[in-house]
């Protein structure tokens, strides 16, 4: 097995309209839809779904992966996800996306499959997140 690789995905913010249109889609909970309702709330203030970071984490995943020359296809599973602090309005947030060897197969046609481990981390630098996954990379592409 070769030394694990890591690299940081493009950073992306989270602006209240984002967080509240996810949320009336998808997890529609008061801290996640009103100001006064999420300041009242165990959370203290207008924070994200964790269905929103999770959906977050698996673009910045792929980002990260592409812009570092991996030759991602898609996430075909995700083992392991942990949500580990709230994420608020404005919270920058940026994937460090670890991976090791591309192992034979996949469930995706002409494709490889590579492990990975994704720590989701905010500005300050606090984990938010972590996932285990494993992705689908073309075959044959050099990693």
């Amino acid at each position: 097995m070769s030394e694990a690789r890591s690299v940081d995905s493009p950073a992306i913010t989270l602006d209240e309209q984002s967080i509240v249109d996810f949320a009336q889609l998808f997890d529609p909970q008061p801290y996640h839809l009103d100001r006064e309702a999420a300041d009242a709330s165990i959370f203290g203030g207008l924070c994200a779904s964790g269905w929103q970071i999770g959906a977050l984490a698996s673009r910045l995943t792929g980002e990260a992966l592409v812009d570092a020359g991996v030759p991602y296809v898609t996430t075909t599973q995700v083992n392991y996800m942990r949500w580990l602090r709230p994420t608020f309005v404005d919270d920058q947030l940026v994937a460090q996306v670890s991976f090791g060897d591309v192992l034979s197969g996949s469930p995706v046609p002409d494709c490889d499959s590579l492990d990975v481990v994704v720590v989701l981390q905010d500005a300050k630098d606090q984990a938010v997140a972590e996932m285990t996954c494993r992705v689908a990379v073309a075959t044959g592409e050099i990693i």
